[in-house]
């Protein structure tokens, strides 16, 4: 298998992952800086523990720039993420987020020079289509600070992309322990971290044990092996997917339109993945014919 399917399979299923994160949030009946406290220790242990693991020999607690601007990214993008799902609707909040690989293309463009193929670019095109036809039918009185703490998290998402694409020889798993202390630490003092009662708890594990470390684990591996632009409009599938689970256990139907855009989505990203696997392999077998 290829290093380029593999970033693709990696990031895919991240974001197939991730999707479950609007549900549990909503489940959680806390503030957003008491969910964010547990949300960034719990983060941190599980991530040491599967550095662990591995028995990865890369510092836990790296201190390079790089790494540095990674878990500052992480930081920004958490916060607005969680304030932004208690403020607005879950569909609105990732059909806005979806916007960021045109920010990730830019950025990509500006920092790495990294120019995307045309085929990708229309790609994204399409898939923004299909994001408008989904915010044609669940965009109905969003509240604006949510919407723009969403649109924040859109712009740090897209950066730290760009930024852990410029290093792709470095891990930055590790990246995500300081980026969970510095969570933690800001939500001790923002909020009342014990005020969780009942279920919430239940819900506070799965999401900062399993869902979160888990899905931004191989989120973070993706970005090393394909291109940030393409990372990110893998994200596209968490707009399609995440209002279908809060649908399915909240009973917060979406409009025929979130399904038809939905459907747009997830059909252009396997016909670009497709293209791409196909091209990847023509160009290793002319490589290896040209070769002496």
């Amino acid at each position: 298998m290829s290093e380029y399917i593999k970033g693709v399979l990696l990031t895919a299923v991240g974001v197939l992952i991730l999707s479950f994160d609007g549900l549990l949030i909503r489940l959680i009946a806390a503030d957003s800086f008491d969910l964010l406290f547990w949300r960034g220790l719990l983060m941190s242990v599980a991530i040491a523990f599967i550095l662990r693991l591995q028995k990865s020999t890369s510092s836990w607690l790296p201190t390079d720039p790089a790494a540095l601007r990674s878990s500052f990214f992480m930081v920004v993008c958490t916060i607005t993420f969680v304030m932004a799902i208690n403020l607005s609707s879950v569909a609105n909040v990732l059909v806005i987020i979806s916007s960021q690989p045109l920010f990730a293309a830019l950025f990509g463009w500006i920092f790495l020079r990294e120019m995307p193929q045309p085929v990708t670019w229309l790609a994204i095109v399409l898939s923004m289509i299909g994001v408008g036809w989904v915010l044609v039918g669940s965009w109905s009185e969003p509240n604006f600070m949510g919407d723009v703490l969403a649109l924040i998290c859109c712009l740090a998402l897209a950066a730290k992309f760009v930024n852990d694409r410029a290093v792709s020889h470095t891990d930055m798993t590790p990246a995500l322990i300081s980026s969970g202390i510095a969570l933690a630490l800001i939500s001790f003092f923002a909020g009342s971290p014990m005020a969780l009662t009942g279920n919430d708890w239940w819900y506070m594990i799965i999401l900062c044990l399993v869902v979160s470390p888990l899905a931004f684990s191989l989120i973070t591996i993706g970005p090393m092996r394909i291109p940030a632009a393409e990372v990110g409009m893998l994200m596209l599938l968490e707009t399609a997917v995440g209002p279908l689970w809060v649908w399915l256990f909240l009973n917060e139907e979406p409009g025929s339109a979130a399904m038809q855009g939905g459907s747009i989505v997830i059909g252009t990203l396997l016909l670009h993945s497709l293209y791409q696997w196909r091209h990847h392999r023509l160009k290793t077998t002319r490589d290896l014919q040209t070769s002496p």
